[in-house]
This record gives structure tokens, sequence and C-alpha cells, in this order.
């Protein structure tokens, strides 16, 4: 309902109004809302604070705390492809602890413009930090990161904290299911790519194949764009070069969703003639028929662990816990994976 004309704007709402309602100081209330890991402050006042707050609609004036901590209470996120739903599902995990922490965020996609000037946009910004997701390092200016609290996102780096998810043994899982369904003519599609991700779910289904004395030829070995542009058309030059595949590993779900796309217009029956297995598991390869066969791999997961890596690393504790161990993934056997054909088994 519209405030009447002439009418008194809204009271807001201060800390000393929720340090009256819970009974304590004002200063009490800025340490237990400002989350810092330093107060002291027992569990019944802190509970007694929070609730406070809550019953009278408080909301921190973030421009003023800001000045008193000199920090900007943003975060950026910079992404490789924003049009590849994994990396959607990232961003959502990052910003869902970053607005629990009073944090906005915002975002860069380095689809056309490189992530090194997104870097350097965020900062001037005066970003708290940035996560860099799916983004190569040796990709970015020398100088880009120099001096700024950052986390990447499933790559490597001797200077930044990370997470990262087990790639490598993405590889090996989808190789395991395709050898123990009886394939021997396997095939992988991947990009020539600087990911670390993708190089990694390529040696982890390389080495998987070689420990069975199964061979990869290089007309099984075929670059793409990570797209399912790019797998369609990888997945044509395939069929049309090398006709005896009966499976192929995809690097990831949308290369995995084009190599579905040209073997349905090849004639190629899915899984009788090809079995196909992506990876990541995005919320598209339950809506294609047959669904697709993938693993998982945790995208609202690592966003969130990057995240909370980030801000701890803002208020100088310990991170190591977050970042000792990559998050597992899982393999989703849906409706595009089977046994070779007998006329096809060598």
């Amino acid at each position: 309902m519209p405030r009447e004309r002439g009418a008194d704007p809204p009271k807001r709402i201060t800390s000393h109004d929720v340090a009256a309602r819970a009974g304590v100081s004002q200063s009490t209330v800025s340490l237990v809302l400002s989350g810092s890991p330093r107060a002291r402050i027992a569990d019944a006042t802190r509970t007694r604070v929070i609730e406070a707050a809550r019953d009278l609609g408080y909301r921190p004036n973030l421009l003023a705390r800001g000045l008193v901590q000199r920090r900007s209470f943003a975060l950026g996120i910079v992404v490789s492809d924003l049009d590849n739903p994994f990396f959607t599902e990232v961003v959502s995990g990052a910003e869902r602890v970053a607005a629990d922490a009073g944090y906005g965020v915002l975002l860069g996609d380095a689809r056309e413009i490189p992530a090194g000037e997104h870097v350097q946009r965020l900062r001037e910004r005066q970003v708290d930090g940035v996560i860099l997701a799916g983004v190569a390092l040796d990709a970015l200016p020398p100088d880009a990161l120099a001096g700024a609290n950052v986390v990447v996102v499933d790559e490597p780096s001797d200077t930044h904290p990370g997470v990262a998810s087990d790639a490598f043994g993405a590889g090996r899982l989808a190789a395991r299911h395709l050898l123990e369904l009886g394939h021997r003519r396997l095939a992988f599609i991947g990009p020539a790519s600087e990911s670390h991700t993708f190089r990694m779910r390529e040696r982890g289904f390389v080495a998987e194949l070689r420990e069975a004395g199964v061979a990869l030829p290089s007309a099984r070995l075929r670059r793409a764009r990570p797209s399912v542009a790019g797998g369609e058309r990888a997945m044509r030059a395939l069929l049309r070069e090398d006709e005896g595949t009966t499976a192929v590993f995809c690097a990831n779900d949308l290369t995995a969703l084009g190599a579905l796309k040209a073997g349905a217009a090849a004639g190629m029956t899915v899984p009788g003639g090809l079995s196909v297995v992506g990876c990541d598991d995005i919320e598209m390869a339950r809506y294609v028929t047959p669904e697709l066969t993938t693993v998982r791999v945790p995208a609202r997961g690592l966003g969130a662990r990057a995240a909370r890596l980030l801000l701890l690393a803002l208020d100088g504790r310990d991170t190591g816990a977050l970042t000792r161990k990559p998050l597992e993934v899982q393999l989703v056997l849906r409706g595009t994976t089977a046994p070779p054909l007998a006329e096809s088994c060598p």
C-alpha cells in the first residue's frame, strides 16, 4: 500500500535498536553481526542478538561497515563460458554462500571478453576477492592477479588457493563403465583446451584404457569446442572416418549432446549401435531421449566451497580443510550406454 503523501518515512532500524532489544551493548551487536571469527561471544548471547536482528528486520549499513573494515563486501566471479549450464550452477553455489555472509557478487563471462579484462575491471571496482572458474591461469596477463585475493576452481596453482573436483577420476569412471559393458572400440571427444579439467578427464580415460590393454588410436581421439555444435561436428567426422567405434566418452555433457545429435542424423541407434557417456550431469542430460549417461560433478558444491574458501582467506583463517581433498564425482547410469552389438565385438 503506498505511503500517504506527507507521512514520515519508516524509521531505519539501527544496531542500537538491536542492542536494546537483545539487552547487550552496541559493540556486542557489531561483533556478532560482523561474523568476526575473533569475537568471543557466548552462544546464548549470539543467539539473542541474531534473533533480535531478525525480529526487528535489521539490515546492516554495508557502506559504513565497509569503510570501517576497509572492504567493499563484493566478490567477483569470472567463468569461462556462461552458456554452459555447469558454470551457472558453480555461480549459484558461490552466490548463495556469499549472500549468507552479506556479500554481493559481480559476474564476468569470458566468452567474448578475455578473462584478464574482467579481472582488471573487478579490481578497479575494489571487490574483496575473485573466484576464477574454468579459466586457465596461463591465459591471464602475468600481473593480472598480483596482490589480489583469488580462489581458483578446477585449476592448479602454486600461488592461489583452489578447490577441485576429481577430474582424473571422472575419466576413469567413464572408461571403466564402458569397458565393463564389453566395449573395446572406444573414442574420446574433448577440446584442445588449456583447461586443466578437460585435460585430466582425458588422461583418466586414457589411463583406464591403457591398464585394460585397450588402445585409443589417433583416429578415435577427436578435438572439438566444448559445446553442442562442437560435439556434433566431431562426432560426424568420427563416424565418417572410423565406422568401427562402438562407444564414446565426451569431455562434457554439451559435447555429448552434440554427439547424440550427429549419431541420430547418421542413423545410429543409441545405445544399441553407439554408447555415449558425458561428464558434468547438467540438467539437460535428463531431458534428452534416451537420457544421457554421465559422470556427475558437484558444480554447486564447487562454487559454494570456493566462496567459503575465499571468505576464510579474507579473514586470515586456515583454508587447508577446503583444499586438501577434491570433491568426489559419481557415475550416473541412464539410457545412452549398453553392451555393444554382437557383430560389433572384436
